[in-house]
């Protein structure tokens, strides 16, 4: 797919068809996340691929600290995270996406590089016609699905794979010259 096609036209999809995604199809994914830039070539990114009976189990901490959570700080307060809880319930695969780095100055950088693999990732799935959505609403339950999973990294984002029930419209961007300052 030409660059400029994969990147204007790749969308976040929050409607999935119930159909399977393939595990050659996930590994493409995952595998174009690793092609992504990494500071001092660390590759800090790691992934979990949650399908079925175990996105089931995740999924459902995720939904029990969200009405805790709701109910200590009210409704008003959660954003749009038990939409993402139903996403990604509904969705076939979902990646939580990790920072395995440990190093407090490498931080920022490395973090970076966990956001352009997830990039990569998301304009694979487009590539391959699957729909994808990066999820940041993790974070209300940020202690609860680490701790579910058993991981010692730092949670980042979920992405969701699955193939598209809709096709979102492009959404209004901001030109070069509304967000760019060139000095000379």
């Amino acid at each position: 797919m030409e660059i400029d096609k994969a990147l204007k036209g790749r969308r976040s999809v929050r409607k999935y068809l119930n159909k399977p995604v393939s595990p050659q199809a996930v590994r493409e994914v995952l595998e174009a996340g690793t092609w992504a830039p990494s500071a001092k070539n660390d590759q800090t990114w790691r992934f979990t691929v949650l399908t079925e009976a175990s996105k089931k189990d995740l999924t459902t901490v995720f939904r029990r600290e969200l009405n805790r959570l709701s109910e200590k700080i009210g409704m008003n307060q959660m954003g749009s995270s038990f939409n993402s809880c139903r996403i990604m319930e509904e969705v076939p695969v979902l990646i939580i996406v990790w920072n395995s780095n440990d190093v407090k100055e490498l931080e920022e950088s490395s973090l970076q590089s966990v956001a352009a693999a997830i990039q990569n990732m998301l304009l694979k799935a487009h590539d391959l016609g699957l729909g994808s959505l990066w999820i940041c609403d993790v974070f209300y339950a940020n202690k609860a699905l680490t701790n579910h999973l058993s991981k010692p990294w730092k949670l980042v984002a979920a992405v969701t794979l699955g193939w598209p029930a809709e096709t979102p419209q492009p959404k209004t961007r901001k030109t070069v010259d509304e967000v760019t300052e060139f000095l000379e």
